[in-house]
């Protein structure tokens, strides 16, 4: 299990700044944890243009409705299996038994709106063991238009939609993770261990924190309220630390 070193630098008291990501890309940072973790299994939700699933090695599961895959995505894998269908869709239908009984690291980057990434979560924990992680795209929105649940394209390029409210919604109900939130850009990047997938704790509130977050906004609930909470972590303080950082450039 990866063993980061939290930075716990609190804000400048009085400030509203926007809570930025400005460490290496995910990407780059995604390939390096694979090659840190070496997965038998990589799950991945939200395989879009192959960007993400490029970077790995193992064998892996690739999740989307809509794959606009152009790449090499299969290079030294043994299996590679696609499912072009929703995650509800793919978790309903049962079809990752056939393939194995757990997960080894999964990476969630489906529709940027936080019910689906916390029903995406609840049901990729059940594929996972204690040794498993999970990671968690686009929790750290670059701007307020970034952060809106609906995408408006003449606005903001990029789109995280309100997929930061995992941060506050699992340190609340699930402190028994080990729950790091990265500084790798554009948008942050969430790494969850200490998995239970027997814990029924989200599945049993998903309807009360549904109700509970479904119109929050990040300012209403306070930018500098949400920077305590988010708790970005470097990620060179991860990767050096592990051995796996010295040619990423940040």
């Amino acid at each position: 299990m990866v063993q980061p070193h939290q930075d716990r630098r609190p804000a400048k008291p009085g400030t509203d700044e926007w809570l930025r990501a400005s460490g290496p890309h995910y990407l780059d940072v995604l390939e390096r944890l694979q090659r840190l973790l070496d997965p038998e299994w990589y799950f991945e939700i939200g395989t879009g243009r192959g960007n993400s699933l490029a970077r790995g090695t193992g064998k892996a599961i690739a999740i989307d409705p809509e794959f606009r895959v152009k790449q090499d995505v299969i290079g030294q894998r043994s299996e590679l299996h696609f499912y072009r269908q929703t995650s509800d869709d793919f978790f309903a239908s049962g079809a990752i038994a056939r393939l194995t009984d757990q997960i080894d690291l999964a990476f969630i980057d489906g529709m940027h709106l936080f019910e689906n990434v916390l029903r995406d979560f609840i049901n990729t924990e059940k594929l996972c063991r204690g040794e498993s992680v999970v990671l968690l795209h686009d929790l750290v929105p670059f701007s307020s238009a970034a952060a809106a649940r609906a995408w408006d394209p003449e606005v903001t390029k990029g789109w995280s939609g309100d997929v930061w409210k995992m941060i506050p919604i699992l340190r609340d109900y699930r402190p028994d993770l080990d729950f790091t939130v990265l500084d790798s850009r554009p948008s942050g990047l969430g790494m969850i261990s200490g998995l239970d997938p027997e814990n029924r704790v989200l599945e049993a509130a998903f309807d009360e924190i549904v109700a509970a977050y479904r119109d929050m906004t990040l300012e209403t609930y306070g930018v500098s309220a949400f920077r305590e909470m988010a708790k970005m972590t470097n990620v060179m303080d991860v990767l050096v630390s592990n051995a796996i950082g010295e040619d990423l450039e940040a």
